[in-house]
């Protein structure tokens, strides 16, 4: 069976392929151009040279004759150049003059009127073959009233020799840019993919164990250091969302073992035998603390649930000034603080379930760090509604108003469980706000403490994509939790 060719299937094949079939055929192409042209402006110069001869051939035959036309090609004839008259008496081309001894046939037979000019030996184009005859410039003219035929020859051999040897060379020559342009282009090609391969080893090697390494950065400013660049921040990327996860599971495990401590050790002190033990007693425990763990449950379900994208929404309109009334009158219930309203009547659409955990876990977070009162403010512009829960705490410092919204971040006034809650209330709270396509964010309020800004879209406002931005300068952490 025959070989069949393949076409290299590399990068690198393909371009020294395609570099030298491109280079190949320009170069072909030039020579195949150049050849003619050469070929064509020799031919053009030695017409021009024994057109030359004939007209001034023409001037002495029109006042000498013969005679004179012998002298002159005697004095100043060129050596190479044939000067023949040719009679055209009875159409039988006798030769009268010839400007060389040896050459009495006539060397054309062309028969041109008095000042006609006829060229033979060369075509209108330049063509393979076109200097072999000698070139012919043969004009009809006029001696004493009767008709001759003036023609002068040259020999195009030299001038095919040229062009001979110039096709020559390129022959030669071609194939030699062929070949350089492909080496050049292996090398190239080569060094470039080096850069390539070492990234994609360095991407094969790569685990969740070793995410801390980054791929080679050229030093070379050109696409591949940019690729190198953009995967070492992708790298840096899936690292921090690692070590991210990584602290999430650890501190879900560390608050989930609280509550399962303190009802193993209710269990262990449970002792048929103890009059003074009961379950009577145990209960209050024992519920508090599974409801406690219910809560964790469920506020990690809803946060897995937003990280999948699979946090759904019952869409319908909400009476948001309603909604903070009731939460407002809630916290009057259970609480000492002076809780203060502005609200005006604002409708939005969301589900009413999810903005009313937003509105209660800004509440609750506010109350955890009120020292007297809370105030809340709801209020709308042409586009968007504003709810803003201020306290009278001791507030945040400017290097934790985004850290007060990772999962499990608490601020060290808050560190007990306790008094601090789970650490989850602000990151639920961010990602429902989110999901409404909306933002919230953390400043400072002029009551002392700390104000919490939830903006959300009115209905006929489109969501606008940008609204993190304008409200948050970095809204992109999914991760939020009360102070």
């Amino acid at each position: 069976m025959k070989a069949r060719f393949r076409l290299p299937t590399g990068v690198r094949g393909q371009a020294t392929v395609a570099a030298a079939a491109v280079v190949a055929v320009a170069l072909l192409l030039g020579s195949v151009v150049l050849v003619l042209v050469l070929q064509g402006a020799l031919a053009q110069a030695l017409q021009e040279s024994v057109t030359a001869v004939v007209d001034e051939d023409a001037s002495v035959l029109a006042v000498d004759g013969t005679t004179g036309l012998e002298r002159s090609e005697r004095d100043e004839g060129p050596d190479n150049v044939l000067v023949q008259v040719i009679s055209q008496d009875g159409g039988l081309g006798r030769v009268v003059y010839t400007s060389k001894a040896s050459r009495t046939a006539p060397i054309t037979d062309a028969r041109p009127t008095v000042g006609q000019t006829v060229i033979t030996g060369r075509s209108s184009l330049p063509l393979p073959g076109d200097l072999q005859d000698p070139l012919v410039v043969a004009r009809g003219v006029d001696i004493d009233g009767r008709p001759y035929v003036l023609a002068a020859q040259a020999s195009q051999e030299a001038r095919g020799q040229a062009v001979r040897t110039t096709a020559l060379l390129l022959a030669v020559a071609v194939p030699f840019l062929v070949a350089l342009t492909a080496m050049v282009t292996w090398w190239r090609v080569g060094r470039a993919l080096r850069s390539v391969e070492a990234i994609r080893a360095h991407v094969e090697r790569t685990s969740a164990a070793r995410l801390r390494d980054r791929v080679p950065v050229p030093q070379s400013r050109d696409e591949i250091a940019d690729l190198a660049l953009t995967m070492n921040s992708m790298l840096a990327r899936l690292e921090a969302s690692q070590s991210a996860q990584r602290r999430f599971v650890a501190d879900a495990s560390h608050e989930l073992r609280s509550p399962l401590a303190t009802i193993r050790a209710s269990l262990d002190v449970v002792s048929p035998d103890d009059p003074d033990t009961s379950w009577e007693q145990l209960d209050p425990i024992l519920r508090g603390e599974t409801e406690r763990m219910s809560r964790l449950v469920d506020h990690l379900l809803l946060l897995s649930q937003a990280d999948d994208d699979a946090l759904t929404v019952s869409w319908r309109d909400v009476d948001l000034d309603d909604l903070v009334d009731e939460e407002a009158r809630r916290l009057r219930q259970v609480s000492r603080l002076t809780v203060q309203v502005a609200s005006a009547a604002v409708r939005v659409r969301g589900d009413v379930h999810q903005l009313q955990q937003v509105l209660r876990n800004l509440l609750d977070n506010a109350a955890r760090h009120a020292v007297a009162s809370v105030r809340v403010t709801v209020q709308q512009d042409a586009q968007y509604a504003l709810v803003r829960v201020e306290d009278d705490g001791p507030g945040i410092r400017e290097s934790d108003r985004e850290r007060v919204f990772e999962r499990f971040f608490r601020l060290d006034e808050s560190r007990s469980r306790h008094s601090g809650g789970s650490g989850l209330g602000l990151a639920i709270a961010r990602e429902l706000a989110a999901a409404h396509h909306g933002a919230l964010s953390v400043r400072d309020s002029p009551l002392g403490g700390a104000s919490f800004e939830l903006t959300l879209p009115l209905p006929a406002t489109p969501w606008d994509p940008q609204l993190g931005d304008q409200m948050v300068e970095d809204q992109a952490g999914s991760a939020s939790t009360s102070r």
